[in-house]
């Protein structure tokens, strides 16, 4: 996947900590009113759910136009019951998704919100799996890492405390919901027409024979313009109960939630 231009808005806020004085990954989304970039982001946004080709074979066959098919059958709409939630679970995910891949230089899988069988619903399981593979030709070996990564989102709210809680709860996950999501993922990677992705996820579902790194992130994210004195007031770590393994990430930008429909809304072509 091509990287989109609003990833350079995603500016790394080091020296962010807990009440506590332990550190936190912390990331603001800095944008500007910038037409090219919102449209990159919501074309960016919009082949997550359908590729190009099959966009134009639907709309020929139901007889609408590009834009009406992708307003009915697709992309969640604020009008919607549950379209401004859906909004601000996918748009969350797939910022996480990117910041993973393109500023931590993860690989990640692209398929939760392909095809899935309402366009306000969103698939069970982990919400974003990250790999990394130590040698160059992709051979396995135990320093191979995997990430799964539980997405918590409160774009309409400034809140902090509340979602990185929450964020930090979720993302203590079994095995067995990680080994669900990447058997779905390589069986729905393949279905797409993405072979070898498909045979980079088979790696890590052979833990027992072939051993790697897993972590557990909890990703947080909410509209709040500014950490101020870059401590986050009323959080200590320790309150988390964090795991050896398990880390929280956050990302906070202003009025984020008006932000995802002005993306959503060029959704359309």
């Amino acid at each position: 996947m091509e990287r989109p231009l609003y990833i350079n808005w995603i500016v790394d806020e080091e020296g962010i900590t807990f009440e506590d004085g332990k550190p936190l990954k912390c990331y603001k989304l800095s944008y500007e009113n910038d037409e090219k970039v919102f449209d990159d982001w919501a074309l960016h946004i919009r082949k997550h759910y359908i590729e190009d080709d099959e966009l134009i074979e639907d709309s020929t066959i139901t007889g609408l136009s590009i834009e009406d098919y992708l307003r009915k059958y697709i992309i969640p709409q604020k009008q919607d019951k549950f379209g401004p939630t859906a909004r601000s679970n996918d748009i969350s995910e797939i910022l996480f998704s990117d910041l993973f891949e393109f500023v931590l230089n993860y690989e990640v899988p692209r398929c939760k919100q392909y095809n899935r069988s309402g366009k306000n619903e969103s698939e069970h399981g982990t919400d974003i799996i990250a790999y990394k593979f130590h040698n160059e030709e992709k051979t396995p070996t135990k320093e191979d890492e995997l990430v799964a990564i539980e997405v918590k989102a409160k774009l309409s709210l400034k809140e902090i405390c509340g979602v990185i809680q929450n964020a930090a709860a979720d993302s203590t996950k079994d095995e067995y919901r990680v080994a669900h999501t990447l058997n779905y993922y390589r069986k729905k990677l393949r279905n797409m027409g993405k072979v070898e992705e498909s045979r980079y996820i088979e790696r890590f579902q052979q833990k027992a024979e072939l051993p790697y790194k897993i972590s557990y992130v909890g990703a947080a994210i909410s509209s709040r313009p500014e950490i101020e004195n870059k401590i986050i007031a009323g959080i200590k770590e320790s309150d988390l109960q964090l795991k050896v393994n398990q880390s929280i990430y956050y990302v906070h930008g202003a009025d984020l939630m008006n932000l995802a429909h002005q993306i959503y809304e060029r959704c359309t072509k």
